[in-house]
């Protein structure tokens, strides 16, 4: 046994008996965690008693109440809330349909008071393909007629361009 041996046996001996010492007596919370449970003691209980037994129609009761108020609050949005933010549009102008063809770029029919319009959107830009008229408002009942008048207008436009389109000055 080596001088490493002895000052190891020595450090054991110093500090052996404060690793016996016992734990400190505990407090009144640890004691009263301690005791027996006796379930009559008069102290309320979560779970005692007809008041606070749990219940499949009272579940099902809630489940309603929270699906019948996220369903009014999501018809107030859309019929007072939508028309507030931002990109929605006013009165005047809307945007009725949408088609995604891919690769950031959509086909869209605008309606502008009471005429439409077919414009592409693109990452170049805004390009107005058609002025749409109604077989209803007296327009061609035709393709062919229709493609005819709008011939002019296949070349991409600025977007000033077709703002003064849609406002009926000629660009």
């Amino acid at each position: 046994m080596g001088i490493k041996g002895l000052i190891l046996c020595a450090t054991l001996l110093v500090a052996g008996p404060g690793a016996l010492a016992q734990a400190p007596a505990p407090g009144p919370s640890e004691r009263a965690l301690q005791e027996r449970y006796v379930p009559d003691d008069g102290k309320p209980t979560q779970g005692r008693g007809e008041a606070g037994a749990p219940s499949g129609w009272r579940a099902l009761g809630s489940m309603l109440i929270v699906l019948g108020l996220a369903g009014g609050g999501l018809w107030a949005f859309r019929k007072w809330g939508a028309k507030r933010l931002p990109g929605s549009g006013g009165a005047r102008l809307n945007v009725e349909e949408t088609l995604a063809l891919g690769d950031r770029r959509f086909v869209s029919i605008l309606r502008a008071d009471d005429e439409k319009f077919l414009i592409a959107l693109g990452p170049q830009g805004v390009t107005l393909l058609a002025r749409l008229d109604s077989v209803e408002a007296g327009g061609p009942a035709d393709f062919a007629t229709a493609l005819a008048r709008e011939a002019d207008i296949a070349t991409p436009m600025a977007v000033r361009d077709v703002e003064a389109m849609m406002r009926g000055e000629k660009p």
